[in-house]
């Protein structure tokens, strides 16, 4: 059986928009007197979503899944949402509802796994494309092995990590719905193509930016390893905590 089961289901027209999603909302007294960012930070990291409000003058926005704020000093034109789940149809659903509001640019923030030896704990990766081993990409794109994120963003972006002299790396991440059945034989045959991490949510938002033409990127800082034989787990959460806070500070003078 093909997957999704009706065929060309990326191509169908749909009954329920993320338009229309917004306008009933509105209509329910939501989202009145704010507008849309032009930049929205997907933080899945829950340390910075406690860390960043008590240092940044923030509005909150209501209406959404979980926790959404526009950061004051760039004038509400960059927005951090938190705290909503994890995995890619989350992330695509608010990817839809933020294009539809007006949003152009989202990025993920998220911890991963490392796929390559030469990643440690800490190290950044900058997402330039991703293995769609997950559902949500297929129901918006027709099959294929990858899907890319927006060049554009990804070379703002590293450039931004550049001109901070935070070291990074660009490449590809496996996308995939189940973390608990990541096999040895998939991370050693992704670990051959020169896949750099694995994580949950990319595929779903560069499929979403590719269908409503929106400038997408992840940003992924290496935690837990599937580089050598057995799972490891990251030495240090306090280190992690720290780098995930300097690449927080830098997405938020994009």
């Amino acid at each position: 059986m093909s997957y999704p089961i009706h065929p060309n289901k990326h191509a169908l027209p749909t009954m329920l928009t993320a338009e229309k999603m917004i306008e009933f909302r509105r209509a329910q007294g939501g989202l009145k007197d704010v507008h849309a960012p032009e930049t929205v930070i997907l933080c899945l990291y829950k340390g910075v979503m406690k860390y960043f409000p008590l240092k940044y003058s923030a509005k909150r926005v209501t209406g959404f899944l979980g926790d959404f704020y526009l950061l004051k000093k760039t004038n509400g034109k960059i927005g951090v949402m938190g705290n909503f789940g994890i995995g890619a149809p989350v992330v695509a659903n608010l990817a839809e509802e933020l294009v539809a509001w007006g949003t152009q640019q989202i990025v993920i923030l998220s911890l991963a796994g490392g796929l390559q030896p030469n990643l440690s704990p800490g190290d950044v990766v900058v997402c330039d494309r991703a293995i769609r081993d997950e559902g949500t990409s297929y129901h918006y794109l027709p099959p294929e092995k990858y899907v890319e994120a927006s060049p554009q963003f990804v070379s703002e972006l590293s450039s931004s990590f550049q001109k901070k002299d935070l070291p990074h790396a660009i490449g590809g991440t496996w996308s995939t719905d189940a973390p608990y059945r990541e096999s040895r034989e998939e991370a050693v045959m992704f670990q051959q193509e020169g896949v750099l991490a694995v994580d949950m949510e990319s595929a779903g938002l560069f499929a979403v930016g590719k269908a409503r033409s929106m400038e997408t990127a992840s940003v992924l800082v290496v935690g837990d390893s599937l580089a050598s034989p057995r799972w490891s787990a990251p030495p240090d959460m306090r280190s992690l905590h720290q780098k995930m806070k300097e690449c927080f500070e830098i997405l938020t003078l994009l």
